[in-house]
């Protein structure tokens, strides 16, 4: 009884935590906080949310990828997948490459009779 009731008082503490830091951590990390700039300012960390997008994206997309055969299954990956770095590249927004790239998926996926 006593064990769960720890363990009960852990989980709320660390919920709290956790949602104070979500919430407090963009004004820590301002634009004028010395801590961020020390963390992006000639930093390899610089490079870490690049690369966290890249290793899950890849994580996600490579299992089904590995699973396809034929033409009319790989175009629309294919193309989606070019879309969304083409977009990325030409708008440097990553939220406007991604619809871009789900919008010529689904295109590609009409088109193959998917």
């Amino acid at each position: 009884m006593i064990g769960s009731q720890l363990d009960f008082w852990v989980a709320v503490i660390a919920m709290a935590v956790i949602t104070y830091l979500t919430r407090a951590l963009p004004f820590l990390l301002s634009s004028r906080s010395r801590w961020l700039r020390r963390l992006t300012e000639g930093s390899s960390l610089a490079a870490l949310g690049p690369a966290l997008l890249a290793g899950i994206a890849t994580a996600v997309i490579m299992p089904d990828v590995m699973a396809l055969s034929g033409v009319s299954e790989i175009l629309p990956y294919a193309g989606g997948l070019l879309a969304t770095a083409l977009s990325a590249r030409r708008l440097g927004n990553a939220g406007v490459a991604v619809i871009v790239g789900v919008v010529v998926y689904g295109g590609l996926l009409l088109v193959v009779g998917r």
